[in-house]
């Protein structure tokens, strides 16, 4: 039995480097888009609030009530040298893969010594990618970038409206691009506020024309949707700590707008090592009345293909991810796509949408799940977890439930539910809470399993922990900081 193993042990780890030397590098996949609407992100307005489309009432204005400890910095504590930068991601998730075959995500890795930036605020981060487009480029953060402020750091000025948040407090990443954050001498994480991050867009083939009816088109016309020159590809995020906005001008009082990070028309996407909480600015602080001040924390949506999710802490938050935004409506541009992989990630006072899943076909493994469903902390208080919803399949494998409050009885319709998916499948867990004690379950809450077409298995190299491994490998590994 053991030389059994250790020849499957060898045969995978061979398998594995096989298909990493066979890759593809994604930096050839990349088409000339993304630059196209950098220009317009990062860039403050100052503009007064407007009812937009119905919506972001002037009345609704509120500046974020509370202010974090910004700890700016001046000087790189690493001298320059880069350590795991040049790293590309490993090729244990969806992101690592395309309808062609292997891919190897590199990002920035082959940027040339004049395409490695540190930067140590906002301006300094938009000017970087506006000077580097869609080449490579290495982008490392050093201290605390909050894009409020401005003139080195010196003049802070909030929001003023909507519009002035959504493209003066966003910032784009084009294809082809590694953004690290760099710990301080202390071990602290680099740290993102203010600040929203969008990894592509949908855009249109022409600055006038439809993109929607472009797309459609282009797939009538017989041509591979993958080929489509608008997405942005090939980007890897690591190792900061990420505040989700606070949305000074919702939409109403149940919608806000600003997303922490939001991967839209994305494909072949690694994020990993980050810290993404409401920060000093949770939705309890904006009163019983236009109560909802954060959207999601990290969403991929509207067509974003082979993305990868690991090692990451998610808390306080609400929203956590949405994979796919809308159902019929939707099927044009993300039927088929929205393959995503989560693993090794903590949610930890997470609230919902772990995630919310529409189209995609999701594997999770080996995450740790905890939350509590008793407590009066209503910025923590989990109200629900994985939700496989419109045409999603998904495989659940090996996690841990760490709860209070929730028995284990509560958790299918809870913890685990779905309706309208296509394929669900789930195995291997262990749930823990204060009311029922340890328990092993599969998590399959009587759904039938997928038959068919609609079975599927990944199609990349991974190791599966068991669910007791994960209690302790994820919060050892998960969040900001644990990277050099």
């Amino acid at each position: 039995m053991k030389l059994a193993l250790t020849l499957l042990a060898a045969a995978a780890g061979w398998l594995a480097a096989a298909n990493a030397s066979a890759a593809t590098d994604a930096v050839t996949l990349t088409g000339a888009s993304t630059p196209l609407q950098t220009a317009q992100y990062g860039v403050r307005n100052y503009s007064a609030p407007v009812l937009t489309d119905g919506k972001h009432s002037p009345a609704n204005y509120m500046a974020a009530p509370a202010l974090p400890v910004w700890r700016f910095a001046q000087a790189d504590p690493t001298g320059g040298v880069l350590t795991f930068e040049r790293q590309p991601a490993p090729s244990n998730g969806w992101h690592s893969w395309s309808r062609k075959g292997a891919v190897l995500v590199t990002g920035g890795g082959a940027a040339r010594a004049d395409r490695v930036y540190t930067v140590y605020n906002g301006q300094q981060l938009v000017a970087a990618i506006n000077q580097a487009g869609n080449e490579p480029k290495i982008i490392r953060v050093v201290g605390h970038i909050d894009l409020r402020w401005s003139q080195n750091n010196t003049v802070f000025r909030e929001y003023t409206s909507y519009r002035d948040q959504k493209f003066g407090g966003s910032i784009s990443l084009p294809s082809n691009t590694t953004l690290v954050g760099i710990n301080d001498a202390q071990g602290r994480p680099a740290r993102m506020t203010g600040t929203s991050i969008l990894i592509g867009g949908e855009l249109a083939l022409t600055a006038t024309g439809d993109e929607q009816a472009d797309f459609k088109k282009w797939i009538a016309d017989g041509k591979d949707g993958d080929d489509y020159p608008t997405w942005t590809r090939n980007v890897i995020v690591r190792n900061i700590a990420f505040d989700t906005p606070w949305d000074v001008n919702p939409e109403d009082s149940a919608n806000a707008y600003a997303d922490g990070i939001t991967l839209s028309r994305a494909q072949n996407i690694y994020i990993s090592h980050l810290s993404i909480s409401d920060g000093d600015t949770p939705d309890s602080l904006a009163g019983s009345t236009n109560k909802t001040r954060h959207d999601g924390a990290l969403d991929v949506v509207r067509g974003s293909d082979y993305v990868t999710i690991a090692s990451n802490v998610f808390n306080k938050h609400a929203k956590t991810t949405l994979v796919g935004n809308g159902d019929a409506g939707r099927a044009w541009s993300d039927e088929g796509r929205m393959h995503v992989t989560f693993s090794g990630n903590w949610y930890d006072g997470a609230s919902t949408r772990l995630p919310l899943n529409r189209y995609g076909q999701v594997h999770m493994f080996n995450n740790l799940i905890a939350g509590s469903t008793s407590t009066k902390d209503s910025d923590v208080k989990f109200e629900g977890g994985t939700d496989a919803r419109y045409r999603s399949n998904m495989l659940l494998e090996n996690h841990y439930y760490n709860f209070t409050g929730l028995k284990v009885t509560e958790v299918c319709g809870k913890a685990i539910k779905g309706k309208d998916f296509i394929g669900f499948r789930s195995s291997g867990h262990i749930f823990t809470s204060d009311k029922s004690g340890t328990s092993a379950i599969d998590g399959q809450c009587g759904y039938a399993p997928p038959t068919g077409n609609n079975v599927w298995t990944p199609p990349y190299t991974y190791t599966l922990q068991t669910a007791a491994a994960t209690l302790t490998s994820v919060p050892a590994n998960a969040g900001a900081g644990k990277l050099p």
